[in-house]
């Protein structure tokens, strides 16, 4: 068998896994990047810590 033949013990073979991991790592920089923005609006709006 080759290595993209492999199944782990989740029952996922090397390639459907790697694509669930930039799927999960995509996911997470969006979320930053939408968190970052509402608390950037959220301090313009109601500036705290001044």
């Amino acid at each position: 068998m080759s290595d993209h033949d492999k199944v782990g013990p989740t029952g996922l073979t090397v390639g459907e896994s790697e694509e669930i991991h930039r799927n999960l790592i995509q996911g997470t920089q969006i979320f930053g990047m939408i968190a970052a923005l509402a608390h950037l609006l959220a301090f313009i709006y109601s500036p705290w810590l001044k």
